[in-house]
């Protein structure tokens, strides 16, 4: 290979790489039909590779992703009726799942079933977002939860560290023109779960704690956990993030974000301290029945 080839390889290896390196997402989607009869199944097929590279292939944040930082992404669409051959309805499952460091294992980030999600999709059709912008309410929500899940992801690693990535969530959400969806308002349901409700509790100053409990609970916590040495010091910094989710709990009650912080922490919470001390257990199994009761019953495991 002469010089001038082999700088032309260079150059595209190391773009190609830089691409890989930017991928924040490692994401499979599966679209369900349970009630469509009429649309031609490849529709859904091609939907799901559509979303997947929309999610891996975008470069979500300037920072570059480690392959051992990356999260694990799980998206399944449930599509409940169709409205004509290329507008559909049904809900949607995001759980996201973040590495712990020097384990092998990935925790459970952020875990919601949203039930109200409406869009328009044709076949072969190419997904494009901008952030100012609203072009769909495929990409808006799928962008959506991009930020949140990076906003949470970043809150994880450094106290407050996701605020610009939420702050982008709340512009998405912004930008959404009215009869776009309930998924998208404050509605007046008494239980408040929605898009808006969600960037409206991670937002606000009554959750900012929250947000710093989630630093100590990953970063000072489960990621020392793995360490022999450091075990006893991250068990130590959990039960002392607990305590903080259950005070900004009591500060806002019946907010979204302590609901999704216990559905998808509740097996965690269970299986870390079900072989500590008897005073311990007894007193996680006090804080996560006051934020969790009905699921009472699955942590008196904590008990024995």
């Amino acid at each position: 290979m002469n010089l001038s080839k082999w700088i032309v390889a260079a150059v595209l290896l190391l773009a190609y790489t830089s691409q890989t390196m930017a991928q924040e997402f490692i994401t499979q989607v599966t679209v369900n039909t349970p009630k469509i009869q009429t649309v031609d199944p490849k529709v859904f097929k091609n939907l799901e590779t559509a979303v997947e590279e929309f999610m891996n292939t975008r470069d979500w944040v300037e920072d570059e992703f480690e392959p051992n930082e990356r999260i694990e992404l799980n998206i399944i669409i449930t599509i409940e009726a169709e409205k004509s051959q290329t507008e559909f309805s049904g809900q949607m499952t995001i759980q996201a799942s973040r590495p712990v460091y020097g384990s092998g294992y990935n925790s459970v980030l952020f875990q919601n079933l949203d039930k109200d999600f409406s869009f328009t999709y044709g076949e072969f059709e190419v997904l494009d977002f901008s952030e100012n912008t609203y072009t769909s309410n495929l990409t808006s929500t799928l962008a959506f939860y991009a930020y949140v899940i990076l906003g949470m992801d970043y809150d994880s690693y450094s106290e407050l560290g996701g605020e610009q990535n939420l702050q982008k969530a709340q512009n998405i959400l912004n930008t959404v023109p009215r009869g776009a969806g309930d998924g998208w308002i404050a509605g007046s349901n008494v239980i408040k779960r929605s898009r808006y409700w969600l960037i409206e509790n991670l937002l606000n100053p009554r959750m900012q704690d929250m947000r710093r409990g989630m630093y100590q609970y990953y970063m000072l916590g489960l990621d020392r956990v793995a360490q022999p040495e450091k075990s006893e010091k991250g068990l130590a910094s959990i039960l002392a993030a607990l305590e903080i989710v259950q005070s900004a709990n009591q500060n806002y009650l019946g907010n979204m974000v302590v609901q999704l912080f216990t559905d998808s922490k509740r097996d965690e919470i269970i299986n870390l301290f079900k072989v500590v001390d008897i005073n311990t257990k007894r007193k996680v199994y006090q804080m996560m029945v006051k934020m969790d009761g009905t699921h009472a019953n699955d942590y008196r495991v904590l008990l024995k």
